[in-house]
């Protein structure tokens, strides 16, 4: 359970979860009439006060529900298994995917979950260092839980290598081996291409090959451009396929809960707008924001942002050292 917040803020943009008609990409609608600045440590769902116990009622009914993250922030780790937890005592959960692994070592996960192989050969199968790269003690706790409950941790992210080639050259420089397994990339939403032409270079830095010594033109800038995106779309409708797949496999399986960054999940533009479109399956967000000082007003949050908001503390520039030990 999380130690300490600057603010808490639980805002729940619908009443239930992501609804049918979700897949005709609404028009963002306008955030509800909303009580003023929120008073520290308060809970708000939407107009009125509510708490984690109402907000895990509407998560219970998802059959995927989304986890964003800053991936330096250990209180959102914190909420995270929080959510796992109580979730877990539902009796649904089923599953859990994560961003941080590459679809490659779904074996490698398979094996830490049966207790077949312990943490220092987790790190080094699945190439943690050189592929995620983030404090393993951030996550340690969520894959402990995972192994101790015998509950499937899924691969969710698409090869680095595949992302350098298409950041380099387009699809067309991935081999045709590789493309058969890459899924369907939609790339035809106006809204996700301004939202990510407004955070181009944030997060996700462009790729050191868009980055010339001499200035680029307005023509180098707009190609640029075109390859970052298409490089989000991959990412992002790789993982939506990992989700889909997942349920595909067995059909009767029950829920799913996806760790992912905020940049993957806000606006449900990224994995749940995708995995959405492809399996009609209900889902509901949680999105957690460290803030600096005061919590900004609730209004700010637009509906289509996520289901739940979370206020925490900032977001250290780096890696927080606080954790340490193994999950042995």
């Amino acid at each position: 359970m999380p130690r300490s917040f600057l603010g808490l803020l639980l805002l729940a943009a619908c009443s239930s979860p992501a609804k049918e008609e979700e897949r005709q990409a609404p028009a963002r609608e306008a955030p509800p009439p909303l009580q003023p600045q929120p008073v520290t440590g308060d809970i708000y769902r939407t107009s009125r006060e509510t708490g984690f116990d109402d907000m895990l009622e509407d998560l219970a009914k998802a059959q995927v529900v989304y986890l964003g993250e800053s991936h330096t922030n250990p209180e959102h780790h914190e909420i995270q298994l929080r959510i796992l937890e109580a979730l877990f005592e539902k009796k649904n959960l089923h599953g859990i995917g994560m961003e941080m692994f590459q679809r490659r070592f779904q074996p490698v996960l398979d094996d830490w979950v049966e207790g077949r192989i312990g943490e220092q050969e987790l790190l080094e199968r699945c190439e943690w260092k050189k592929r995620w790269g983030h404090d393993f003690a951030l996550y340690r706790p969520i894959l402990k839980f995972a192994r101790d409950k015998r509950i499937p941790v899924i691969a969710l992210n698409v090869e680095q290598e595949t992302r350098k080639l298409v950041s380099k050259g387009g699809l067309d420089a991935v081999p045709e081996d590789v493309r058969r397994t890459l899924p369907a990339l939609y790339t035809d939403d106006a809204q996700h291409r301004a939202y990510l032409k407004s955070v181009y270079g944030e997060g996700h830095p462009t790729p050191k090959g868009d980055k010339p010594k001499t200035p680029m033109t307005e023509k180098q800038k707009a190609a640029a451009f075109e390859r970052f995106y298409l490089v989000m779309c991959l990412w992002d409708d790789v993982m939506a396929d990992s989700v889909v797949r997942w349920f595909r496999t067995a059909p009767q399986r029950g829920q799913i809960v996806v760790l992912a960054g905020h940049g993957h999940l806000a606006n449900r533009y990224g994995i749940p707008g995708r995995a959405f479109r492809r399996n009609g399956k209900p889902y509901s967000i949680v999105i957690p924001i460290g803030v600096d000082k005061d919590p900004p007003p609730a209004a700010d949050f637009a509906r289509r942002y996520a289901d739940f908001v979370w206020l925490t503390g900032p977001t250290p520039k780096r890696d927080a050292p606080a954790l340490s030990g193994s999950a042995e």
